[in-house]
């Protein structure tokens, strides 16, 4: 079981804030893509039902905005302008439906 940490307990609550705020449609969409981003790159975490470096579920981690993995799989949460510049130098592609 994960230790429960200061650091922990703030981890958990930007990522719920962050994902209600998706959820009633006030979040921005340069973080919805790198929501989509993580998950796709965290397909095994998924698959596991936790995610491999914090035990977290994936499908709520992914809102927090700093990476559990210190940058490895995806960086902390961009910035729209540093996110665009993430998404031409990695050649990535989101659906534009967002």
């Amino acid at each position: 079981m994960k230790k429960i940490t200061l650091s922990n307990v703030k981890s958990f609550i930007r990522g719920h804030y962050n994902m209600y705020l998706d959820k009633l449609g006030a979040y921005p969409k340069h973080k919805q893509e790198q929501i989509l981003y993580r998950l796709s790159l965290c397909e095994d975490c998924v698959d596991n039902k936790g995610c491999k470096h914090c035990g977290c579920p994936p499908h709520k981690k992914v809102y927090d905005d700093k990476s559990c993995n210190g940058g490895e799989r995806f960086p902390d949460m961009l910035s729209e302008i540093e996110w665009n510049k993430f998404k031409i130098n990695n050649k990535i592609t989101i659906d534009e439906k967002l």
